[in-house]
Formats: C-alpha cells, sequence, structure tokens
C-alpha cells in the first residue's frame, strides 16, 4: 500500500519540523510507502525556506510551492492532483489534525470498505473570533445550499484514490474542499 499525506502550508515555518516527524512517527505502525504532498501556499513567513530544507533531509517529502496565496483549497487541489497514494490523507499543517488518528482511519476504511472517512475536531484550539466565524461560515453555507454542514468537520480526511480522482477532475474556477 502507498498513501499520500496532503497540507496545505502557510505561516507555519515554525511548526513544519514538527508536523513532518509526527507525520512519519505516526505512519511508521503501517509499514507502508508513503509520501508527504506539503504544499506552500505563497507564505508571507520563510514556510518554503523551511519546506525545502525539509525535503532536501527527507526523499518522502513533495514540496510544492504555489506562485502566490490562491487559499487553502487551491493548494489543496494541487496536493491531491499530485497525489501517487492508493489512499490520500489531507489535513491541515497546524497540528489541530492530530496524524496519530491516520491509521485509525485506514483501520476504519478497510474494516468498513468505506471510501471515505472524515475526522471531527471536538475541541478546536483556535481564538473565540475565528470559531464564532467558522460556526456563522457553516450555517450560512447550510442555509444557501440546503445542506446541513458541520463547523466540526474540517479538512482532515482519508479518500480512496478513486474519490481523489473525482474530485481532481472537477476544474470549477471556485475552490472549495469541504469534508
Amino acid at each position: 500500500m502507498f498513501l499520500s499525506i496532503v497540507s496545505p502550508i502557510y505561516r507555519a515555518e515554525n511548526i513544519l519540523e514538527r508536523l513532518v516527524n509526527a507525520i512519519a512517527h505516526a505512519v511508521q505502525p503501517l509499514n507502508c510507502s508513503y509520501e508527504m504532498i506539503l504544499v506552500e501556499d505563497g507564505s508571507p513567513d520563510g514556510s518554503w525556506e523551511q519546506l525545502k530544507a525539509l525535503a532536501e533531509k527527507n526523499p518522502q517529502i513533495k514540496a510544492i510551492k504555489l506562485s502566490r496565496n490562491f487559499g487553502q483549497h487551491y493548494a489543496i487541489s494541487a496536493g491531491i492532483e499530485a497525489a501517487q497514494g492508493e489512499w490520500v490523507v489531507v489535513m491541515d499543517c497546524d497540528l489541530q489534525d492530530d496524524p496519530k488518528e491516520i491509521p485509525l482511519m485506514l483501520e476504519y476504511a478497510q474494516q468498513h470498505q468505506a471510501k471515505v472517512v472524515l475526522g471531527q475536531r471536538l475541541e478546536r484550539q483556535d481564538n473565540f473570533i475565528k470559531i464564532a466565524l467558522s460556526k456563522a461560515f457553516y450555517k450560512t453555507l447550510s442555509y444557501l445550499s440546503g445542506t446541513t454542514w458541520d463547523a466540526t468537520v474540517a479538512n482532515f480526511g482519508l479518500y480512496h484514490k478513486n474519490v481523489i480522482k473525482a474530485i481532481a477532475q472537477l476544474k470549477e474556477p471556485i475552490r472549495f474542499f469541504p469534508s
């Protein structure tokens, strides 16, 4: 089995090494080949330089740099288009999505023949304003779309390659990668 882990990178200069180590440690017990596709989204800090340095030391890292800040969902799209894995994990870079959950998600998918497994954040580490804005966004999106969206379900998910292929074929000009 080959696993791809995709993460959009923005203002992550000080956390990238921890992210890479946490992912490597989490997938090590799976005894599988893997790649980390880390997509730098025009970050104004030193994220790209840090990412390049990590990629030089770690052959599992595929570093992608977008030409400017396009936003998280475009960065995710770029990452999943580059993914080669049978299974693809999408996760944020801030470690609120715990890489230790990856083996559990994979186990659940295999036991239940699921093609998608989504993570849920029971406790967010964001400030009050960000949490309130997120809840307001999802309430508005639910109202406008006629579909219920859960604000506790973010980008953390495991997707089978067939699901990723279908998503990558969508060439919408406005990107939103809800889990």
